[in-house]
């Protein structure tokens, strides 16, 4: 049916689309949308609907992208898609939105790439990190696969154009305790000071630590950890953890617990569900890089308060079980992202493997601090040595 001409109740001219089609199921539906300024916008709008809903890939990348972002709905979570459709609006709709899926090309993709690695982030003045411009170049090449697979594409254009950045960052950066301490008693809002102790001192994910709520501070010293905290068009939207090791209660010292605890008790008619953490992970990490800027500490993510807490439990002799017990982590994770920190504690182990071979004695048992059972009164001690120093 083409395209038809009405009027709104104001009088105005306006086109509609009216068509038929058949769906996945095989069944026949009609498929109607009003409000067109005009009669090719219609048109336009049943041509590619069309051409969507036959799994052809002679379509818009535009469309593609709305195909791929449904799809993901329900596949992907929380934090993780907030990231994905922020490459994808930032990075992919401007530049390729209006061509065809069919008429991209490794060149197309060569100087899509070379526009990327360019580009300067205006937060810090310089390029941005290649590990980023990996990230983006992948979320192409993902839609692109998906094309591949459902939507009759030949072939994947990112493979034979090449990948830019790199897949693994160089040196992690984090916070030694000392540049924590020394950066710390600069942080003049509440908030924002118990939310950095927060992910420095239990290692939450950021999305985790704006998640919490009174309900979640449990009187035994502890942080229940079963949700979220992400934006999702300007809106709140709250969801599970990023996986199912990510459930789990974190122990926190007294001196952590005691400053969440105060910190709640002062916030005005909040209830039990509410969010204590009221920002932004964007707003958060600004304070950050406020704080660093004006310490004299290096500047680090707000991520790396992570890392920085994963690296003070490797120093105190903590294994990578452990870590990656309280991180929230497989292990096969932790090994893959803090295995660099434990060079010195695989040459103790060489040296007392070396020992017990010389010696009949049996082997002593690993020391407590190979899991989490004594890791808060340790904290504590560390906590208290650094207020000294």
């Amino acid at each position: 049916m083409p395209a038809t001409k009405y009027k709104t109740k104001r009088g105005a001219v306006k086109w509609k689309a009216s068509f038929w089609y058949t769906d996945w199921t095989g069944a026949r539906r009609k498929k109607k949308k009003e409000g067109f300024d005009k009669k090719s916008d219609a048109q336009a709008f049943e041509r590619e609907f069309l051409l969507k809903n036959g799994r052809s890939c002679d379509m818009s990348f535009a469309s593609l992208v709305e195909l791929y972002q449904a799809d993901a709905d329900h596949r992907v979570r929380g934090g993780t898609r907030e990231t994905q459709d922020s490459i994808i609006d930032k990075w992919l709709l401007p530049y390729f939105g209006d061509l065809q899926v069919n008429e991209i090309d490794a060149v197309a993709i060569r100087n899509w790439q070379n526009v990327v690695m360019s580009a300067v982030n205006p937060r810090t003045g310089r390029k941005y990190a290649e590990t980023y411009t990996r990230t983006i170049n992948s979320r192409l090449s993902a839609i692109f696969n998906y094309a591949v697979m459902f939507y009759n594409l030949h072939k994947n254009p990112c493979l034979p154009a090449g990948f830019m950045g790199k897949k693994k960052a160089g040196k992690m950066k984090f916070w030694t305790l000392a540049e924590f301490s020394q950066a710390i008693p600069l942080v003049t809002k509440p908030g924002f000071r118990v939310a950095l102790m927060v992910l420095y001192w239990a290692g939450l994910r950021v999305g985790e630590c704006l998640a919490i709520t009174p309900a979640d501070v449990l009187p035994t010293k502890a942080i229940r950890i079963e949700k979220t905290h992400h934006r999702k068009e300007g809106e709140d939207a709250p969801g599970p953890p990023k996986t199912e090791n990510s459930v789990r209660d974190v122990s926190i010292p007294g001196f952590l617990y005691d400053e969440l605890v105060g910190y709640i008790n002062a916030l005005y008619d909040i209830g039990v569900g509410d969010r204590v953490f009221y920002f932004s992970h964007g707003t958060l990490n600004r304070e950050l890089d406020r704080v660093a800027a004006a310490s004299g500490v290096k500047r680090i993510r707000i991520h790396d308060l992570r890392h920085s807490h994963a690296a003070l439990l490797v120093e105190l002799g903590y294994s990578i079980v452990a870590v990656a017990e309280r991180l929230g982590d497989t292990v096969k994770v932790a090994m893959e992202t803090y295995s660099h920190l434990y060079p010195d504690k695989m040459e103790t182990i060489a040296d007392d493997l070396e020992r017990h071979a010389k010696s009949k004695d049996e082997p002593v048992s690993a020391p407590p601090s190979a899991d989490l059972s004594g890791l808060i009164n340790v904290l504590e001690k560390v906590e208290k040595s650094a207020e000294k120093k």
